[in-house]
């Protein structure tokens, strides 16, 4: 049978291998046809975590040598920015080595890896419903405008603030502010005022849909996701000389992810002390892992 961490390796791997393949990577399976995905979100977790996975990361490179041009270099800075030191160093070597390939200006204070193209992945099909993100961008360009109707198009029957919506698509709020009252005023978005607040409603939500076509069933938080998926992985490399030292260092990575966990809506029950705290943090993070590999349906708690 497989170990906990061959186990965590093989779902955390074939979550990005799926998802990449609904971009048009070469890849075989494709669990998330009907799942929203991010795509900076995924090239930034791609960097971090592909020296696990070399074959990936260089299909990937390929990939964003030949199409990064539908990348947004805005939210690749917002988002690596917010990560951690050894992210950021990943990404910026990522960044560079498309650079250095292609015709492209990512964020990238970094040297370039070694990478030859091997040219098998095919262009991204903006039609298939996981590939939203990728429609919008080709009707309002590679904009926050495009970020702002992604973040509001699922939760069309509520009004939204400038931070929230800015927050959640990873631009500035000036940004996302002009947006907003873009939008407002071309007529798809309603506006008002709240607690001294402007806010939006998207009112022409079934003219929108209309005009796109198909939407994913399913729309997961992968910005935040992402991190918490590479930290699970990460955290089998713990090898403290005793479990209970073991057990110690990761609930301390445990209570870091808490916040995270919270705006994705997972509630997360309290889990033993001592060593058994191990087993029930085994047993959560698998479970978590099946759901966003596609393998296993999500339930609300968990999408």
């Amino acid at each position: 049978m497989a170990t906990y961490g061959e186990e965590v390796r093989d779902l955390v791997f074939a979550t990005l291998w799926s998802q990449w393949a609904e971009l048009g990577l070469s890849g075989w399976e494709r669990h998330h046809r009907d799942v929203a995905i991010d795509l900076e979100a995924l090239i930034i977790v791609t960097a971090r975590i592909g020296h696990r996975d070399t074959r990936l990361r260089n299909e990937a490179l390929d990939w964003c040598v030949a199409h990064g041009r539908i990348a947004s270099a805005i939210r690749l800075k917002h988002l690596t920015g917010d990560a951690a030191a050894p992210t950021q160093r990943a990404m910026h070597e990522f960044s560079a080595t498309v650079n250095a390939n292609s015709g492209l200006r990512w964020p990238d204070p970094g040297s370039p890896l070694g990478f030859t193209s091997a040219g098998r992945s095919e262009a991204p099909r903006p039609e298939r419903p996981a590939l939203i993100q990728l429609r919008l961008r080709a009707l309002w360009g590679v904009s926050a405008r495009a970020e702002a109707l992604r973040v509001m198009l699922p939760e069309s029957g509520r009004f939204m603030g400038i931070s929230e919506v800015a927050t959640r698509a990873a631009y500035g709020k000036d940004a996302i502010a002009e947006a907003l009252d873009n939008l407002h005023r071309g007529g798809l978005l309603d506006a008002t005022t709240s607690a001294n607040q402007r806010v939006f409603l998207l009112g022409r939500r079934d003219d929108l849909v209309r005009l796109i076509g198909a939407q994913p069933a399913l729309v997961t938080g992968w910005s935040v996701v992402f991190p918490i998926m590479a930290g699970i992985l990460e955290a089998t490399d713990v090898s403290e000389t005793s479990p209970m030292a073991r057990a110690a260092r990761i609930q301390r990575l445990w209570r870091d992810w808490q916040p995270q966990l919270a705006r994705l809506g997972i509630i997360t029950n309290r889990f033993r002390p001592g060593l058994d705290f191990l087993d029930d943090f085994e047993d959560f993070t698998l479970r978590a892992l099946r759901t966003w590999s596609g393998l296993e349906a999500a339930t609300p708690a968990q999408a």
